[in-house]
């Protein structure tokens, strides 16, 4: 017999409401001895779908796997007094950027992970992003940076935003970065037309500011040459 176990519900846009419901089908012999310890939801950063394929995920402090229930929520049950430490997405497989999120502290059951795109991702119509790459100067030998932190910063008049997406670059230098602004959010205009934006780096304990940037909503923005780490400002 199987035994139905309500925590957790997501709705159709991918978003948590927490904390309700969702059912994992469990044996009725394992629903009594062993009980939910915690769960992740994982998404896409630019459509905010669950990504349950070609991932793999983990917790580090815990033996098990997680189950994935039917709607995509990845969910640990209770192994004695084991608890989690971190969340581990390997995403190598895909078009996203794997992530390490820290596990939920009790009284907290639940985190949710967005997996940002990579350069190569197949970005939808509408979507707002800016592809790009890094270079440690223009000079000399042109060496790539790699797993540098990247994010995009839009300003209004109360002063530079950050957007909550953040990427990484790849091997080759290669990044892309995802605007995702609120219906109520302006960002101020750039003088050469769209938006005015720009790119914040972040390696060895140091953050780096780029000129700013023209950018167009709705489009997939791209850098007419790559950026240089040396040329960022402080």
């Amino acid at each position: 017999m199987w035994l139905k176990t309500s925590w957790l519900q997501v709705t159709k846009h991918g978003r948590s409401r927490m904390p309700s419901a969702f059912s994992v089908n469990l044996p009725r012999e394992t629903a009594f001895t062993r009980r939910v310890l915690f769960a992740a939801e994982i998404i896409d950063a630019v459509t905010l779908e669950p990504v349950t394929k070609d991932i793999k995920v983990r917790a580090t402090g815990l033996r098990n796997k997680p189950v994935i229930n039917a709607s995509g929520i990845f969910v640990w049950l209770e192994e004695g007094a084991a608890r989690p430490l971190d969340v581990v997405v390997d995403a190598s497989a895909t078009q996203y950027i794997g992530a390490t999120v820290a596990a939920p502290v009790p009284p907290k059951k639940s985190v949710r992970i967005e997996l940002a795109p990579r350069y190569g991702y197949p970005f939808q119509t509408g979507v707002s992003a800016l592809r790009g790459s890094l270079r440690e100067s223009r000079f000399g030998t042109p060496e790539r940076v790699q797993d540098a932190e990247v994010w995009l910063q839009w300003s209004d008049d109360a002063g530079w935003m950050d957007a909550p997406t953040r990427s990484t670059t790849a091997a080759n230098g290669d990044f892309a970065v995802l605007l995702r602004l609120a219906p109520d959010q302006d960002p101020n205009p750039h003088p050469s037309g769209g938006w005015n934006v720009r790119l914040k780096v972040r390696r060895d304990g140091m953050t780096r500011t780029s000129a700013d940037i023209p950018f167009q909503q709705g489009r997939i923005n791209s850098a007419k040459e790559p950026f240089a780490w040396d040329e960022l400002t402080p």
